[in-house]
Parts: C-alpha cells; sequence; structure tokens
C-alpha cells in the first residue's frame, strides 16, 4: 500500500509539473501588458514606423476648421486632437496651426492657409501634404527615407521633402503663383516639361502658372540650383539657375491631331537667350533644335512651332505678378 500510494503521489507530481510546464510556455508565447502599455514587440514596430497612423493638431491660434472625410462638412477644430488621414484642415485671416505627423515631422499652417494630409496608395508610411491655398512651413528630419514627404499643388510637387522648408501658394483669376524656398535640407521639385533634381538649402525658386496651365514662368530667387527641361525625343537640357534666371514654357495642341506642342525660352540673370527650342511630344522628327540668337533681342520670337496668340497669356501673367507685387 505504501509504494502505490508513493506511486500515486509522484504521479500526481508529474502531471502537475508538466501543466505548470505548459502554462509557463504559453505565457512566455504571449507578450505581456504591463501599466497600459503596448506588449515590447508591438512597441518596436510602432517606433520602426516614420509617421503616425492619423494626425494631430495642435498650437491653434485664432481660427482653424477641419473636414474629416467620415463627417463631410468643415467643424472648428480641437486643440490636441488626432484626425484620420484624408482629413483637410483650414485656417483663418492671422490664424496658426500646426500639423504634427511624428515626433519629429510637423508642419505649420499660416493664416488663410487649406491643406489635405493623405498617404500615397500602398505607402501607408509616407505622408502627402495637399497644399490648396496659403502657406505652409514644414519641419521635418534631414534624414528621412526616400519617397516619405511630398509637397502637392495643382502644377507641381515637391518631392523626398527633409528638413526645413516654406510652401507658398497663391491664385487669382489668371494666375497661380507658387514660391518654394529651402531653408534646410533638400527636395526634388517636378513639373509638367521640367525638373529641378535638390533645390538645396537658401535655394528658393518662384513658378507662375497660367489658369489654362498654358504657359508657365520659373524664376530663380536665390540660390545656384540646376533645372532639367524636357527636349522632346532628344536629351534634355540641363541648366544652373542662378538669381534672377528665367525658364519660360508654352503649351499649346496643334490644330491637327491635337498633340501637344511644347515651346522653351530660357534667359541668363543678365537677360541673354541661352536656350530656345520647340518640339511636339511623341513625334521625334517635328523639333525645331536650338534657335538662340548671337544677340539676346528685347522681345524674343517663340519658337517656329508655337503660334503667337501664346505670348498673349505670358504678358497676362506678368501683368497679373506686377500688380500682386504692387
Amino acid at each position: 500500500m505504501m509504494e502505490q500510494a508513493g506511486l500515486i503521489r509522484a504521479s500526481v507530481c508529474v502531471v502537475a509539473a508538466v501543466w505548470m510546464t505548459a502554462v509557463h510556455a504559453q505565457e512566455e508565447a504571449q507578450p505581456a501588458v504591463a501599466d497600459g502599455q503596448a506588449p515590447a514587440a508591438v512597441q518596436q514596430e510602432e517606433s520602426a514606423k516614420t509617421f503616425m497612423p492619423m494626425v494631430r493638431l495642435i498650437q491653434i491660434r485664432g481660427k482653424c476648421e477641419v473636414l474629416n472625410p467620415d463627417v463631410g462638412s468643415y467643424a472648428p477644430a480641437v486643440e490636441n486632437k488626432v484626425y484620420p488621414l484624408g482629413t483637410s484642415f483650414r485656417t483663418g485671416p492671422e490664424s496658426l496651426a500646426t500639423l504634427v505627423f511624428s515626433r519629429q515631422e510637423s508642419a505649420q499652417l499660416a493664416s488663410s492657409t487649406e491643406v489635405c494630409v493623405e498617404a500615397p496608395d500602398k505607402q501607408s508610411d509616407s505622408r502627402v501634404l495637399r497644399l490648396v491655398a496659403g502657406t505652409v512651413k514644414t519641419s521635418l528630419r534631414e534624414n528621412l527615407p526616400e519617397g516619405s514627404f511630398s509637397v502637392c499643388t495643382p502644377n507641381a510637387i515637391s518631392k523626398n521633402v527633409e528638413g526645413r522648408g516654406e510652401y507658398a501658394l497663391f491664385t487669382d483669376t489668371v494666375t497661380e503663383t507658387l514660391q518654394i524656398a529651402t531653408i534646410t535640407g533638400a527636395a526634388r521639385i517636378e513639373g509638367p516639361q521640367y525638373h529641378i533634381p535638390a533645390l538645396r538649402a537658401a535655394n528658393t525658386v518662384n513658378i507662375q502658372t497660367s489658369a489654362d496651365r498654358s504657359f508657365s514662368r520659373l524664376t530663380s530667387v536665390s540660390g545656384d540650383f540646376a533645372i532639367v527641361l524636357n527636349k522632346g525625343e532628344e536629351e534634355p537640357v540641363n541648366y544652373g539657375m542662378s538669381p534672377k534666371a528665367v525658364v519660360k514654357i508654352w503649351r499649346e495642341n496643334a490644330p491637327v491631331g491635337g498633340r501637344p506642342v511644347i515651346a522653351t525660352l530660357v534667359v541668363s540673370p543678365k537677360g541673354i537667350a541661352e536656350h530656345r527650342f520647340a518640339y511636339a511630344e511623341g513625334r521625334a522628327g517635328v523639333a525645331t533644335g536650338e534657335l538662340v540668337q548671337p544677340v539676346a533681342k528685347e522681345e524674343e520670337d517663340l519658337p517656329v512651332l508655337l503660334s503667337k496668340d501664346a505670348d498673349k497669356k505670358e504678358g497676362e501673367a506678368e501683368k497679373s505678378e506686377t500688380s500682386t507685387e504692387q
């Protein structure tokens, strides 16, 4: 009997040991939650993300409204509240607000500014700030992964934005004026028929576009940077912009076939034509090549592929610029 009792006690001990081992293994398999904090694995995964899944609105000064995509109408903004991606924000006159994307990334909205914050398709850890009107000042790290942050406007997109920068967009019935200033860091600027590979610290460019998109005028305001201009089927033109250098681009659809015809003129800071050419998109044999004159004229003739009517749109844009400055 004693031997049988001892055998029973030993069996019970073995079963208990196996059960405790299984419970311990199960507890180790499930991450512990202490003091309301997320599991370590989850925290590590979240820390690997560049941006928060939503946008926090802080430092509201004056009037600020939000358009939540789930609501469908503008409502007064709430200080320190997080909003889903796809939300639009707008400030009133003499008002300010700040959007926070992560612990190190933010953007300040100046007065009378409207933006929308989105994530590109299939890129949940990237952010696109769509500037509709007004001025935005970005404050970002200078070592962000490529493609992390972009600032979009109707006629140009700033990609791989990093560091501190200022984006100002103003429109009227004739012209859209976009001025981009990179204070620190860099940005790649892309527009129709051109791109700026790197707008770096202390560089500023002014981009004017007519309301019908038929004319663009790019002016270097400060700093030196390169601009790459499409030239149809030929190699693009890479020109070094310096303050007061100007690039003019005219666009017109051909009367037969409707194919876009592009004419470009590059003027140096001294007012001398450096490059002048025209081409039809998709037609390798329809291009003028370089048409630079040895002596610059006060009024440059347009390349032969483009009609003189396009010059009127440039004049309207320049008049709009003059009235804005006054």
